[in-house]
């Protein structure tokens, strides 16, 4: 039992579960072959401790349905990076439970009305708040720059983005519908989405002023057997917006880049890359900026 949970036993498994008697536990203890975390929590003697054994211990400590949320849960989940990668360990309970144990190891402790299955994900053996819920407990908490990128990256793995609404309808208490709806901004109900942070751009362009561009446009390339996808592109301008992330656009792929370029370039398409600065201030600005400039030299005259 210990070993699917990264070393610790709960009081009630022991017992309940393992049918230890309550003096068995506790020769154990004395003995050093168990380690009293809380009183109804031990770790064995000798095993690693990470942050993830943290989180666990916290999770088994506040009772049923205990789990990781917010900082934690985007951490575990991998979500939102580079902004919750030294987050520390915060749970949710149902509000009927204590915080005391699970304060006791050091865990900010939420507490909550609805904390349903349906909330609940599994990131090895630890308990955590599913994408959804996830963004639904930051709204309004952490800065707007940093929600966004949360939310891209969840609604990304999302198998039905509808999940959000839902949740947020039947947790949220109607507050902050407007970030929420700004979170949403970019995500097109059907849309074919290339990566988390192509719809980051979009919503950039789209929170300043500019069109919503179309999502990953088809280009025929003459000569080729098939199209050229676009991330982002007004077609009417050709101007084709474009997030050049390190992982897809590194040293490996800096020839075939080139040849796209060259090939979009012979068609009359002007091709934008932007980075990780130009996602937010002041670059989000000057890069919205150059592209409104692009649109407006680019954009078909009408005779007469």
């Amino acid at each position: 039992m210990a070993a699917t949970q990264l070393g610790l036993v709960t009081y009630r498994q022991a017992t309940l579960d393992a049918g230890l008697t309550g003096h068995q536990v506790r020769h154990l203890v004395e003995i050093g072959t168990w380690r009293r975390l809380c009183p109804n929590l031990f770790a064995v003697a000798g095993a690693p401790q990470s942050f993830e054994r943290d989180v666990l211990a916290a999770c088994l400590s506040g009772g049923p349905g205990a789990m990781a949320c917010r900082a934690t849960a985007a951490r575990l989940l991998d979500a939102g990076r580079p902004h919750f990668t030294k987050a520390g360990v915060e749970i949710l309970v149902n509000r009927s439970e204590s915080r005391r144990n699970a304060a006791a190891l050091g865990a900010t402790v939420h507490q909550t009305r609805h904390l349903d299955a349906v909330d609940r994900t599994m990131v090895g053996p630890i308990p955590v708040t599913c994408g959804a819920r996830l963004v639904i407990d930051l709204l309004d908490e952490i800065p707007d720059e940093v929600l966004y990128a949360l939310a891209d990256d969840v609604i990304w793995g999302l198998k039905d983005r509808r999940d959000i609404q839902r949740t947020w309808a039947r947790v949220g208490g109607g507050r902050h519908r407007t970030t929420l709806d700004a979170a949403l901004l970019p995500w097109e109900p059907g849309a074919k989405v290339g990566s988390p942070k192509e719809m980051s751009l979009s919503r950039v362009l789209q929170v300043h002023g500019l069109p919503r561009p179309k999502l990953q446009l088809p280009v025929r390339i003459p000569g080729r057997t098939y199209p050229r996808y676009l991330d982002l592109a007004y077609p009417e301008e050709r101007v084709a917006p474009e997030y050049d992330g390190r992982r897809d656009h590194g040293p490996r792929r800096w020839a075939a880049d080139a040849d796209r370029e060259d090939e979009l370039a012979e068609l009359g398409w002007l091709r934008l890359p932007a980075g990780r600065l130009d996602l937010v201030e002041p670059g989000a600005t000057a890069y919205c900026e150059m592209v409104g400039a692009a649109l407006a030299a680019r954009r078909p005259t009408t005779a007469g």
